[in-house]
């Protein structure tokens, strides 16, 4: 599965993140890559994450990959969001981590599986306490679903197999 993440936007919403982002940006950054990138071992997702490179203007318009994961920051005189609308267009992602309506509203137009930065870092925490105890991981069916008498429409099935996999 292709994960894309807009980083910021996530950061700012994960209360630990946000905290130290309010001390040290690059902190913030490096500590939300070290932990997806626990995650990504453990589910084996490809994950790319966008940043403004405004936001961390010796960077901008760079890109690198660590621990596995895809790091981009916007070029001078661009945004994330517009990194990430082009993503969705091109069909680079299969889900999407922001809150962000304009960007959640184009991924859904583009077949994309939106998902809350809350719900993701929940899968992520996961995972990681996972890890930390050396569980493997269990995608076990969760007694009930899809049993209300009523069949969901194609597009909800496929977010909802999406957000199992997280």
């Amino acid at each position: 599965m292709r994960i894309l993440i807009d980083g910021y936007n996530l950061i700012r919403k994960i209360p630990e993140l946000q905290r130290l982002e309010r001390i040290d940006m690059e902190e913030a950054r490096e500590s939300l890559i070290r932990e997806l990138s626990v995650y990504r071992r453990g589910k084996r997702h490809r994950i790319e994450v966008i940043f403004d490179g405004a936001e961390a203007s010796r960077l901008g318009g760079s890109q690198s990959r660590q621990t596995g994961i895809t790091v981009r920051f916007s070029p001078r005189g661009s945004s994330a969001d517009r990194l990430i609308l082009e993503a969705l267009k091109d069909g680079a992602a299969d889900v999407l981590v922001s809150a962000d309506r304009e960007l959640t509203d184009a991924a859904g137009r583009s077949e994309v599986t939106a998902v809350s930065p809350g719900l993701f870092w929940d899968k992520v925490l996961e995972e990681m306490y996972r890890s930390f105890k050396g569980e493997e991981d269990q995608e076990a069916e969760l007694p009930g679903r899809g049993q209300t008498g009523r069949k969901l429409a194609k597009s909800r099935r496929r977010d909802q197999a999406r957000i199992d996999k997280l």
